[in-house]
């Protein structure tokens, strides 16, 4: 009682594989169809490759192009000032710088290195010019 069970399993196992040969036999038609149609029309064929390379060519040309940054607005700097308040007397730190570079381009002097000094209790602004000064290098702040 064995084998017609084997007989069975092997008839219904080529059930399916005639079903598979006649599905490749279809897709081989459709491959063949295809291949007729595409010899009967070369217009059509030379066509085709054309339109192809004229969409490869726009593809490119997108491609190419850098994406566009978007930059965030940019905030204005912000400005600052700074002032100097003694004994009743308000006076810019831009002030006084002015007016130190007045004084030494009045004195025909060439600064590559100018330092100032802020003297609160006698409301002056004392300056050296390239590491040298004295009494004569003062600007009094009340006149700012």
């Amino acid at each position: 009682m064995a084998r017609p069970r084997k007989a069975e399993t092997t008839a219904k196992a080529a059930a399916p594989a005639e079903t598979v040969k006649a599905a490749a036999e279809k897709t081989v038609e459709a491959a063949t169809a295809e291949a007729v149609t595409a010899e009967a029309t070369p217009a059509e064929e030379k066509a085709a490759p054309a339109k192809a390379a004229a969409k490869k060519t726009t593809t490119r040309k997108t491609a190419a192009k850098p994406a566009a940054k978007k930059t965030a607005p940019k905030k204005a700097a912000c400005k600052t000032s700074v002032c100097v308040e003694m004994n009743g007397l308000s006076v810019s730190v831009d002030a006084i710088q002015d007016a130190v570079k007045k004084a030494v381009k009045d004195q025909g002097l060439d600064a590559s290195d100018l330092k100032i000094y802020i003297n609160a209790a006698e409301q002056a602004a004392y300056y050296t010019v390239d590491g040298v000064g004295g009494e004569s290098s003062k600007v009094d702040l009340n006149s700012l």
